[in-house]
């Protein structure tokens, strides 16, 4: 089972069960994951965890790369991948 069946199962048997002591054994698994001084915001296409500085931190990289010429224009990227 690859991560992304694994985590839509997760998500189907945690939505059929009503057992407040199970569901409150998996909020505090999931809790754990999450860094205790930092916003979490969502995940990676990996599954790993975002918060919010690592957000942040990916914007100013994206940023520096295109101030350092690293980017491509719209025009050239609908070129390159023949986009009406």
């Amino acid at each position: 089972m690859n991560t992304q069946e694994l985590k839509l199962t997760i998500h189907e048997l945690v939505n059929m069960t009503d057992d407040p002591e199970i569901l409150k054994g998996i909020f505090l698994l999931l809790k754990k994951l999450r860094p205790e001084n930092d916003d979490f915001m969502g995940f990676e296409a990996d599954g790993s965890g975002v918060t919010t500085s690592d957000f942040i931190q990916s914007i100013k990289d994206a940023d520096a790369d295109i101030d350092a010429g690293n980017g491509i224009s719209h025009a050239a990227m609908k070129a390159k991948y023949k986009a009406a």
